[in-house]
């Protein structure tokens, strides 16, 4: 009986040590998984990279009304840029879906699907494949909404015309003119109340074979350049990486561009540094931005000290951002001397990458608080492509009949939603 106690007592024993083992084994092993898990392989862990957006989709419009038949009469400019649009490498690359129609018609616009193929596409682009829908009108503030619509998320629209409204034959043509300008106005402004919207306008221009048709009446017949547009909506981001400058220049019949879109989603980094500095300043311990014991040149050459920027978020031209004409400062004693772009300039302690070089100064006092703006200025050519007289349409190359009432209806619309009129402005202090 004693004998039978032992071993009951020793199997206890045992079975109390092995779970123990177990547990043990148990914590280590679970510690150990756990560390494995915190120091996964980078591509066992989920990436913390951002994705790079991509276009979904893209959605052509090319309105064919009897005013557009002249830029299809054999291979012209503009049948050499729609089909490049439409075969953009990029999309050919990134295998975008795309949709193709045409759009005409009067207060119940007509809108022809031609399907998703670039080849029906450039198969249509004739004076035979123009001839669809109600092709004796034109309705630009209902193609205007219409592409606006369409242009959300990762959708772009592209919509391509002469931007001539069709406003009939009225007796007081710049009144009619007006109302159709403040209804592409509401328009605009209703699609970015919506969210983030950029609009790329183009101006090319193309050789034209066809019926000019006045606002006065009837038609004259021409055989000359013509300038037309493309107007091209969707997220600021996606423009900016498919629609660069450099591409849009290359199209051929390029002539000018503008783009508009909400500042408020711009994010520019800037620093004041000391290179090519005239005069003497010290950074402020906590704030790069705000200089102390600011001291002009002891021999009279006045103060300078330079900005680094990096501009790559910004979609315009460098001929705009080195522009000093579209630089202002809130203090008259200050003034933009020069903007460059890097360069091979090596510059130091700065947290961002810097794309530009603002250097700005003063022959006078240099202590003031100082802020630097770059004004978001409508292009020149926009004016200067208006008209409001087509009798001397013969020989005409470069102007559009109430070209203005069109472009100024999209400035205003975006100045009401951006309330101010500067893209950026960098501040500083500048003390004794």
């Amino acid at each position: 009986m004693r004998l039978h106690i032992y071993l009951l007592f020793i199997l206890l024993i045992f079975i109390t040590s092995c779970t123990g083992c177990k547990n043990r084994n148990e914590r280590l092993n679970g510690s150990d998984t756990k560390e494995k898990t915190e120091n996964q392989t980078p591509e066992k862990k989920a990436s913390k990279i951002p994705v790079e957006r991509k276009i979904g989709k893209a959605i052509f419009y090319l309105e064919n009304s009897g005013s557009m038949f002249g830029y299809v009469s054999g291979f012209t400019e503009y049948v050499d840029v729609v089909s490049e649009l439409a075969e953009k490498p990029r999309f050919a690359e990134e295998k975008t879906s795309r949709e193709f129609y045409f759009i005409n018609g009067g207060q119940n616009i007509k809108v022809t699907n031609i399907g998703s193929n670039p080849t029906s596409l450039k198969d249509k682009l004739n004076e035979n494949g123009f001839n669809c829908g109600d092709v004796s009108k034109s309705n630009l503030n209902s193609m205007f909404q219409l592409a606006l619509s369409r242009a959300k998320n990762d959708t772009i629209s592209i919509l391509i015309s002469d931007a001539i409204y069709d406003i009939g034959k009225p007796q007081a043509p710049m009144n009619a003119l007006s109302t159709e300008g403040r209804e592409t106005r509401s328009r605009f402004i209703e699609r970015l109340n919506e969210g983030d919207l950029q609009t790329i306008i183009i101006k090319l221009n193309s050789q034209f074979d066809g019926k000019y048709f006045p606002v006065t009446g009837g038609s004259v017949n021409l055989s000359q350049n013509r300038p037309y547009y493309i107007w091209i909506f969707g997220a600021t981001e996606l423009l900016n990486q498919y629609f660069t400058d450099e591409y849009i220049k290359s199209l051929k019949g390029f002539t000018d561009i503008a783009r508009f879109l909400k500042l408020s989603e711009l994010e520019v980094p800037y620093q004041a540094i000391a290179h090519k500095k005239i005069g003497d300043f010290k950074f402020d311990k906590n704030d790069k931005n705000k200089l102390v014991n600011v001291k002009p040149d002891r021999n009279g050459q006045g103060f300078y000290y330079s900005i680094a920027v990096n501009f790559s978020d910004l979609p315009f031209s460098e001929t705009y951002l080195t522009s000093i004409s579209n630089y202002t400062c809130n203090n008259s004693n200050f003034s933009i001397r020069n903007v460059s772009s890097i360069g091979d300039v090596k510059l130091y302690g700065l947290n961002f990458e810097p794309t530009h070089i603002i250097k700005v100064g003063t022959d006078r006092s240099p202590h003031c608080q100082l802020e630097i703006s770059l004004l978001n200025k409508v292009p020149n050519w926009i004016e200067n492509t208006n008209s409001d007289d087509e009798s001397n349409i013969i020989k005409d190359t470069t102007h559009t009949f109430g070209f203005k009432f069109l472009t100024n209806a999209i400035s205003e619309a975006y100045q009401y939603k951006n309330k101010e009129s500067n893209i950026i402005t960098f501040k500083f202090e500048l003390i004794k």
